[in-house]
């Protein structure tokens, strides 16, 4: 198999590339919702939602598409992920941002997590993994991460909104509203 990047393009950029029947050719695509002021500014239900509603373009695709980065974290606090001092769009220390929240309760130490953001990580892991196994699969970006618990697939299992068995939901129908 040859893994082709999406370089951030989207399926439907790629509609006309290798549909007259190729085969041994996969598309890798990275899902994120943080990287704009819309994105941080959704509600947990809705980026739920927002995870539930690419099922369809996973699964019609002419290629075989693997999700190879995502992650159960919902806003950019995360240290460094915007660049080295660059701050964060959740809470206003990103240039040009408002903020909508405070990152000190969104990722670090999860077991300082309340049980609330412990169950909506399990309840957005959940509507992803769903959702990206209607394509090929899924590789959750990343498997430990330096103070971003919500980041690391460890963490979430240690703290438990990962299950051991990847295949044990809590919420299989999440998806089905």
């Amino acid at each position: 198999m040859v893994l082709i990047h999406d370089a951030f393009k989207g399926l439907d950029y790629w509609n006309d590339f290798m549909n007259k029947g190729e085969t041994g050719v996969v598309m890798d695509i990275h899902i994120y919702q943080m990287f704009t002021d819309d994105e941080v500014r959704r509600s947990d239900d809705e980026h739920i939602s927002v995870a539930c509603s690419k099922g369809d373009s996973l699964s019609s695709f002419h290629l075989p598409v693997i999700v190879g980065e995502w992650t159960p974290a919902a806003t950019d606090c995360t240290k460094y992920l915007n660049g080295r001092g660059k701050g964060a769009r959740y809470d206003g220390s990103y240039a040009n941002t408002a903020g909508f929240g405070d990152c000190s309760v969104k990722t670090g130490d999860g077991s300082k997590f309340t049980e609330d953001y412990k169950k909506f990580l399990r309840r957005y892991w959940e509507a992803q993994t769903i959702t990206y196994e209607k394509g090929a699969g899924w590789l959750q970006w990343t498997w430990k991460a330096e103070q971003a618990d919500d980041w690391s697939y460890q963490a979430g299992l240690a703290h438990g909104w990962i299950p051991q068995n990847p295949d044990d939901r809590q919420y299989p129908t999440i998806c089905n509203k």
